[in-house]
């Protein structure tokens, strides 16, 4: 192939078709390519729902249940996101979960109250990651507190 045919056909294989509704006077084109391939960190998270191993696995008969198990498995993926924001500068998920795996709980043996079970050299490291997402160490431990009737 000679050069300048090369180079047609180099740009047009990188070239990006991105069709908006959005004003050209709100979004840059720019900005938003920019905004829709940051859209890739978000489906990272999705990735195991598009999983056959995943999906395969679940049954159920009625299209409700189906629904409700979709807005849970959003929800876990929005919990995900957010904790991957507060704690960690360089987000991964993964290795927070990593990190909480290692959580245990047990009971004293001579209160009988349930206390965290972990070896001491991870409590600085649980510590840190209950203080970013702004929760107590007792989330492990005591049942939250309803304010009332369900």
């Amino acid at each position: 192939m000679d050069e300048a045919r090369r180079e047609r056909a180099l740009a047009q294989r990188s070239a990006f078709v991105l069709i908006t509704t959005v004003p050209a006077d709100r979004w840059s084109a720019a900005a938003l390519l920019a905004e829709y391939k940051g859209q890739v960190h978000m489906e990272r998270h999705f990735h195991f729902l598009k999983d056959p191993l995943f999906v395969d696995a679940l049954f159920v008969k009625k299209p409700e249940r189906l629904e409700a198990l979709g807005y849970v498995l959003l929800g876990a993926c929005l919990l995900y996101s957010l904790a991957e924001r507060r704690v960690l500068t360089r987000p991964t998920g993964h290795a927070l979960i990593r990190h909480l795996q290692g959580v245990h709980i047990g009971r004293d043996v001579t209160t009988g109250a349930r206390v965290i079970a972990l070896p001491t050299i991870y409590h600085p490291t649980l510590q840190a990651i209950l203080e970013a997402l702004h929760m107590p160490p007792t989330v492990f431990t005591e049942p939250p507190v309803r304010a009332g009737p369900l």
